[in-house]
């Protein structure tokens, strides 16, 4: 684990161009700064450009490695796609047509950069294309959420996306867009038989019981994940061509229910491992224990408290705690026996980024941005 000082205060989101020589993020407010990163040490990372269009809060930034194309959107119910002039050395942002009157809450590009889906408040999810002939992006639109879908993942091949909402549901889509994908049998024909049908609901799962906070979607296609604000993660294994009828609610689908805070990122390293990150401020680990079954079991966290740190409780005790002093000896809030903070982040980890050979980078509200070796 690499640690860094503060950038900002906060940071609400962050994203790496291919290589991790360039970071974008967002200080918890409507600008996103672009840093040139030669290395690790924060120290010797220099500002460059600020992006200033959003009028409001910068809630996600995705940095296509396909494309060099950087995504954002924000609670201003806008999104924007920018571009690096290489002649006047600065990103240009392009229109995109998103159709929403809520705030939009994250944003991914597909893994063929072609295309990106935007989360918002309005219940729907827009995807968004190119239009060459109009010169900005337009959307299509995913509807049947009953209320603010919070988070997005894509599956690899491009064409199904799957969604976190506060209905307490995840849901499989069809993404696919005529013209702009191609129908290529990947195995899915017999589990998604509507799979080339946009906008169609593929599976539904409501196991959380809460909002349903993060997704992911594993590098294989056959496993994804999803966190509720319950403090649970439910892992979910698509049998491959061939196998047994798939059923969301069969036994394919697993639960666990985690003794400590929600997680609010999830993203897979591999196929047999996932971190997720949240109001713990301690990324945690899982593993699969199957390549074929949803067996999944948590590992450890990244965070290794010394045994000064591991003195002073975390998370649901820590809390507990803070309010039998509050109560007990009148140690307010902040006071002296409150102010310890046992984890490198001091604040909430609100994303997650993986960067290759088994390592991640996550952005908390203490205005950090660390490096952890998962494998």
């Amino acid at each position: 684990m690499t640690t860094q000082k503060p950038l900002v205060k906060g940071i609400s989101c962050h994203a790496w161009n291919k290589g991790q020589s360039q970071l974008a993020f967002a200080p918890n407010g409507d600008n996103v700064y672009i840093y040139e990163t030669p290395g690790r040490d924060s120290t010797k990372w220099k500002q460059g450009q600020v992006l200033s269009e959003h009028g409001g809060f910068v809630s996600c930034i995705d940095w296509s490695p396909v494309t060099n194309r950087i995504v954002t959107c924000g609670h201003d119910r806008n999104a924007y796609v920018w571009e690096y002039d290489s002649k006047d050395k600065e990103w240009r942002p392009t229109l995109v047509i998103l159709r929403i009157n809520r705030a939009a809450t994250s944003a991914k590009w597909a893994p063929s950069g072609d295309k990106f889906a935007v989360t918002s408040g309005a219940k729907c999810v827009p995807i968004c294309h190119y239009e060459e002939s109009s010169h900005w992006w337009i959307s299509k639109m995913i509807k049947g959420h009953k209320s603010t879908v919070l988070s997005i993942a894509w599956c690899p091949n491009s064409k199904f996306v799957v969604t976190g909402a506060t209905d307490f549901k995840a849901r499989i889509f069809s993404a696919y867009i005529e013209g702009i994908d191609k129908k290529e049998e990947d195995g899915f024909a017999d589990v998604f038989p509507k799979q080339y049908e946009f906008g169609e609901c593929l599976a539904e799962f409501d196991q959380t019981k809460a909002w349903v906070s993060a997704v992911a979607w594993s590098p294989n296609k056959l496993r994804i994940a999803f966190a509720g604000h319950g403090s649970t993660v439910h892992f979910v294994q698509i049998p491959p061509k061939g196998g047994d009828k798939w059923e969301a609610s069969s036994t394919h689908v697993q639960t666990l229910n985690e003794k400590n805070l929600p997680h609010l990122d999830l993203q897979f390293v591999d196929d047999n491992t996932l971190v997720a990150a949240g109001f713990d401020m301690n990324p945690a680990v899982y593993v699969s224990e199957s390549a074929t079954e949803a067996k999944w079991k948590f590992k450890e966290n990244l965070d290794k408290l010394d045994k000064k740190r591991d003195d002073k409780k975390t998370g649901f005790a820590g809390t507990r705690s803070a309010f039998q002093a509050t109560d007990s000896r009148g140690v307010a809030f902040g006071g002296e026996d409150d102010d310890f903070v046992p984890t490198k982040h001091e604040n909430v980890i609100t994303n997650i980024c993986v960067i290759g050979n088994g390592e991640i980078t996550t952005a908390g509200l203490d205005g950090r941005i660390l490096y952890w070796k998962v494998k």
